[in-house]
């Protein structure tokens, strides 16, 4: 399908999705992606290479707005799909050497304990986030883990490169594969 495009919405900002490449933006809002989703009237569909995508089973419980470790609530529906194993995002058509904040959110609801899953983020080829544990991140904020997965969110500071394009690199760490569940790219204010 590729060269195909599709305009959708998001918030101020129209994005372009060409089928097969990243989402292209525009440099005065945001865009949010719906990792191992269809996405909706503010999210994009999945566009990332490599992992597999999943579904929250309906069994598993899980408090998506835990305000100790989330900021920026997305709907549950952004919550409840995710990728697994090592993938890249690539958001581009960014102002050249523009700031930005990087919201990534976490949901894991396959495993249960602070420790089997850790793994690393890279942005534009730098470590941003070592050795992540998205249930001891959760539970180190106070949550009742292994009863119930707990959303998590991680905001940070990036730049985009010189051709205006963040990158982002989920791999794999010192236990088992790297999971996100949504990924918000915000202008700096």
């Amino acid at each position: 399908m590729r060269g195909l495009i599709r305009f959708i919405t998001a918030g101020a900002a129209s994005a372009a999705l060409l089928f097969g490449a990243a989402p292209a933006v525009l440099a005065d809002g945001p865009v949010q992606v719906d990792v191992g989703g269809a996405g909706d009237a503010t999210f994009l569909p999945d566009n990332g290479t490599g992992g597999l995508t999943d579904t929250k089973p309906a069994d598993k419980r899980a408090h998506t707005f835990f305000s100790r470790t989330v900021a920026n609530p997305i709907p549950n529906e952004i919550w409840y799909t995710a990728r697994h194993l090592e993938s890249t995002y690539e958001l581009t058509g960014l102002t050249a050497g523009g700031t930005y904040e990087l919201r990534l959110y976490f949901l894991d609801w396959y495993f249960t304990r602070p420790g089997q899953r850790v793994f690393d983020v890279d942005v534009n080829g730098t470590r941003v986030l070592s050795d992540f544990d998205i249930i001891g991140t959760a539970v180190a904020a106070g949550a009742d883990a292994p009863l119930t997965a707990f959303g998590v969110e991680k905001d940070l500071a990036v730049t985009a490169d010189e051709n205006g394009k963040v990158r982002i690199d989920f791999v794999r760490g010192k236990v088992n594969q790297p999971q996100v569940n949504a990924i918000a790219l915000v202008p700096a204010s």
